[in-house]
């Protein structure tokens, strides 16, 4: 073979290996750019599993002491009445029916909070608002996570020599993730 002939062959080696090298960099880069855009997918599905179970923990908490603290309320309200009765007690009949009423009350309520010792639903709602905080600490790390690989595949599709591979083989440049324009506003809490 001429000299020449070889020089073009390993010329035309030396090519074929650059964008064989080209392609894999871009279909690695290309991949991890879907296996980030998955990793924000699980964290959204995470998001509606675990806040959907943890609302219905806080709001079956809040029941319970909207229960306990209305029997309470009934029980000592019962109390009340049954001093004022007393104080309007003129026969030792009606002082009795008093006495009893006021202890059927104050025996009510010590059932109540021997039943329930320990009113919770404030911790429950503490641990919701962690639970909220956590995961969308986690949405946004992934969020993030997926820009960067995006990042970097849309700067390997668009550097040189990376750009002549990159068009003759299809590679395009992909969009970053882009909250709302209305996420920039501060949203309003209402209670």
């Amino acid at each position: 073979m001429k000299k020449g002939t070889i020089i073009v062959l390993v010329i035309v080696g030396i090519l074929l290996l650059w964008v064989w090298s080209s392609y894999n960099g871009l279909v690695k880069k290309d991949v991890a750019v879907a296996t980030a855009w998955g990793d924000v997918q699980v964290q959204y599905q995470r998001r509606a599993d675990v806040l959907k179970n943890a609302m219905e923990t806080v709001k079956g908490a809040a029941a319970n002491e909207k229960d306990i603290l209305t029997a309470l309320t009934n029980a000592r309200a019962g109390i009340d009445a049954s001093k004022a009765d007393m104080a309007k007690a003129t026969t030792p009949a009606e002082l009795d029916a008093a006495l009893q009423k006021a202890q059927n009350a104050a025996l009510s309520i010590k059932v109540t909070v021997e039943a329930y010792p320990t009113i919770r639903s404030t911790d429950a709602f503490l641990k919701f608002q962690d639970e909220i905080s956590g995961t969308e600490n986690r949405v946004a790390t992934v969020r993030s996570d997926y820009n960067a690989a995006v990042g970097a595949y849309n700067i390997a599709v668009r550097s040189f020599p990376g750009i002549l591979v990159a068009k003759i083989l299809g590679f395009a440049n992909k969009d970053l993730f882009k909250a709302k324009d209305s996420a920039q506003d501060a949203p309003e809490v209402k209670f």
